[in-house]
């Protein structure tokens, strides 16, 4: 190259001139995202969208896997999730939305860098894919409990009588909370469902703070108390490898170490106790439409777990998160500069046709490499494990007893205004099928 010539730079990506994220239908909740999938995929679609406040929309399944693998995408530090809230950590009187902001500084989903690497591999250690997998007959077990407790032939809300029973027996088992206890603390995980609106009034968010307070204290709790007492190898190993961690705190963007395993646990099992509760509850929804399917799995149970992961493809929990980039960098020919938001719809790129072909189809054969439902990159959900463990279970013990789900209801009482595909109930009733 001669001397002298200049190399002009790549252009910074105008979030400004991009096409607004209202204006394909999309504000919160799974009805929504039907409705913003069936528009931004059509041929001649957008690439990007604009959310509110110069938030870059990312929902194409190619862009997602690409940027959540750069490490300029960070995870929303504490700060900046609930800025101002924790600054009030040494007044007496604590400000509405301190104990949801108290709580989830203790997750490693707001932790980057070192510190998010450390703390997940605390919980992976003791949540991982084979520790998880040597709990299935725990998981079977719980479930049958469940099914054995409920009456056939009349209608059952399967979200209150099901899916959070199983999550929050199957936690409780792990730090050793009574079975009250456990029931009481994913009643909890769901009161604090508000918090993960889109715009929340002030009676969801101080209702909000207060299921948040009430949940802590019951995991927190009985983690101190399984400590204290022994015998408990989930509470002590995490306990032990969370006193060897040695970063220093950094609310506004390298995280929090959390003080004691009880806060750690509290913190990062509020997903384990909500968001798993969501992906059981969502596989029966998603099954209910396609009973097809589920009569294919009586006579093919080994394709139980590609039932889950098709289940969750179509309804998958979470709809979006965001991140915040930590330094410029080029994606793409453009320059998305430091400080930008990106909002990351991870449910939306499950029906990517690019990704997907005929993503509306429900097809036990699919693959589902590159499946975005527990989201990518390094913070990608370290509880989908478990997740798609107790969702598997419940299927196989159905399957074993010859039970059949059906609707019994409104099946569709989705919760709008909400980064979650999440019903508010589901009505079923089980029969037991004859032979």
């Amino acid at each position: 190259m001669s001397a002298g010539v200049a190399i002009n730079p790549p252009p910074i990506l105008d979030i400004g001139a991009l096409p607004a994220l209202a204006d394909h239908g999309y504000d919160g909740g799974r009805v929504a995202l039907r409705r913003f999938c069936a528009t931004a995929f059509q041929p001649g679609g957008p690439r990007f969208l604009r959310g509110k406040d110069g938030t870059l929309v990312v929902f194409r399944h190619a862009d997602l896997r690409a940027l959540a693998a750069r490490p300029e995408l960070a995870a929303m530090a504490p700060n900046q999730l609930f800025p101002g809230l924790l600054s009030a950590e040494a007044s007496e009187e604590k400000p509405v939305g301190f104990a949801i902001a108290d709580l989830i500084r203790n997750q490693l989903f707001s932790a980057n860098g070192v510190l998010n690497a450390a703390l997940r591999k605390v919980l992976l250690n003791q949540i991982g894919p084979k520790q998880t997998a040597a709990r299935g007959d725990a998981a079977h077990e719980i479930v049958a409990r469940i099914l054995d407790g409920l009456p056939l032939g009349e209608t059952v809300d399967l979200v209150e009588r099901i899916a959070e029973p199983l999550i929050g027996l199957y936690w409780g088992a792990l730090i050793g909370m009574s079975d009250n206890d456990a029931l009481a603390a994913a009643d909890q995980a769901r009161k604090m469902t508000p918090m993960l609106f889109l715009q929340t009034d002030w009676d969801g968010l101080c209702e909000a703070d207060a299921a948040a307070k009430a949940y802590r204290g019951l995991v927190e709790g009985a983690g101190q108390r399984s400590l204290d007492a022994g015998g408990c190898p989930f509470v002590s190993n995490i306990a032990r490898d969370l006193a060897g961690i040695d970063v220093a705190d950094d609310l506004d963007y390298g995280g929090y170490v959390p003080k004691t395993a009880g806060a750690f646990l509290a913190g990062n099992l509020f997903d384990g106790f909500h968001t798993a509760a969501l992906a059981i509850t969502n596989t029966v929804r998603a099954l209910i439409d396609h009973p097809e399917a589920l009569a294919r799995l009586r006579g093919e149970p080994e394709k139980v777990a590609a039932a889950v992961s098709e289940c969750l493809r179509l309804e998958p929990p979470v709809i979006h998160l965001n991140r915040v980039v930590n330094a410029d960098f080029e994606y793409d020919g453009r320059i998305i500069p430091a400080g930008v938001r990106i909002m990351m719809m991870w449910g939306a790129a499950n029906r990517d046709p690019d990704a997907f072909p005929d993503p509306e189809r429900f097809d036990l054969d699919r693959s589902q490499q590159g499946s975005t439902t527990f989201g990518g990159g390094a913070h990608i959900c370290p509880g989908r494990f478990v997740a798609s463990l107790v969702a598997k279970s419940l299927l196989e013990v159905l399957i074993e007893r010859r039970l059949e789900v059906r609707a019994s209801g409104d099946a569709n009482d989705w919760i709008d205004n909400h980064a979650m595909c999440q019903l508010r109930r589901l009505p079923v009733m089980l029969e037991r099928l004859p032979g």
